[in-house]
């Protein structure tokens, strides 16, 4: 059986996955934002070279010490970002880079193109989690490898910033098979992909 390849990202009512200058302030710490559903069948992600870094950085420095204050924000971690250091923590992370060196995170492997996801989508294994960015999933979908989409989306209009989907250049068309209302106006959106 194949694995699904699925993404569960944040999006504001006009589209954006983040603003020009990269920022997601605006997604807040609502426990919503987290996919626990998603992650609970999940046993692999895949994220973009770009993101592993700061990834990295902000997970593991919360698994080191969960009560001293994050540097990237400046607040200790809540109940819900200690449990997804966890998380990512036992998870194999691959990542789409040709050098290998840069990863120093025992749970990252590189994995040196989307071609190569293919191949791990046929491998044994439970789902996978794309997190990235815009550009990473627009690369996904353009592809056709994304199985899943999973937009949490939030009561905020950016007038401007990154759109989720600005690089993808052909069409490609998803059902709706799930909705949820969640706390503090945000609405999770499930879509499985038509091919």
């Amino acid at each position: 059986m194949t694995r699904k390849i699925v993404t569960s990202m944040q999006i504001s009512l006009d589209g954006m996955a983040e603003r020009a200058n990269g920022a997601t302030d605006w997604i807040g710490s609502n426990p919503d934002t987290f996919d626990w559903e998603l992650f609970d069948r999940v046993d692999a992600c895949v994220l973009g070279r770009a993101m592993y870094p700061d990834y990295e950085q902000y997970w593991r420095a919360i698994i080191a010490d969960p009560a001293t204050p994050l540097a990237a924000t400046g607040a200790i971690p809540t109940t819900d970002e200690i449990r997804y250091a966890k998380f990512a923590d036992r998870t194999t992370h691959y990542v789409l880079t040709h050098r290998p060196d840069e990863l120093d995170w025992p749970v990252a492997q590189a994995i040196g193109d989307l071609g190569a996801v293919q191949r791990l989508r046929e491998s044994p294994g439970r789902d996978i989690y794309v997190v990235g960015g815009p550009t990473t999933v627009g690369n996904f979908v353009e592809r056709g490898l994304l199985d899943e989409l999973r937009l949490t989306v939030h009561p905020v209009v950016l007038g401007g910033g990154t759109p989720l989907f600005g690089r993808v250049s052909s069409e490609h068309r998803f059902a709706l098979v799930g909705s949820q209302q969640l706390d503090d106006g945000l609405v999770r959106l499930v879509y499985q992909n038509l091919r």
